[in-house]
């Protein structure tokens, strides 16, 4: 059920925190997957008009998801970075699913790069906020997946 959730996003309904407000990271609405399997496309939109288009790496259902970010030129994050030709730069990311006792673990993974001279002074504030972005994503996926389930039992 899970694996709905993190293919084809759903976040429109969540409040993004105001950290995120504050820092200029644009609340994400929704990601649509277009073609399954690698070499797939899904595309993220965002409250800014903005897009990425995201090509599917490994697909693995119910297990596996990565795929690497394609930002369109424009989009901007912090206020001054430019994530298709910056100093900062989002490669990849992939979800993964596995099963622990009784209940499924969601776990999302971004690689980055910061440009090697700003790096002594952008990487942890940028490590810092991309951990707090997944949290928000990880936990909107959450919501979402039990919210389906009681709309299930209820029928």
């Amino acid at each position: 059920m899970i694996w709905a959730h993190i293919t084809n996003v759903r976040l429109e309904q969540f409040a993004d925190p105001l950290l995120f407000r504050l820092l200029d990271v644009p609340k994400p609405l929704r990601a649509d997957l277009l073609t399954e399997g690698v070499g797939g496309c899904r595309t993220a939109h965002f409250a800014n008009g903005k897009k990425f288009e995201q090509r599917i790496l490994r697909w693995e259902p119910h297990t596996h998801y990565a795929f690497s970010f394609n930002p369109e030129p424009g989009f901007r994050v912090g206020y001054l970075f430019e994530l298709s030709a910056g100093m900062f730069r989002m490669l990849a990311g992939a979800y993964e699913l596995h099963e622990d006792a009784n209940h499924t673990v969601l776990t999302l993974r971004t690689e980055y790069s910061v440009q090697r001279n700003m790096r002594w002074l952008l990487l942890g504030p940028i490590t810092a906020v991309l951990y707090l972005f997944q949290r928000y994503l990880l936990r909107s996926i959450k919501r979402n997946a039990e919210h389906e389930t009681m709309k299930l039992f209820r029928k």
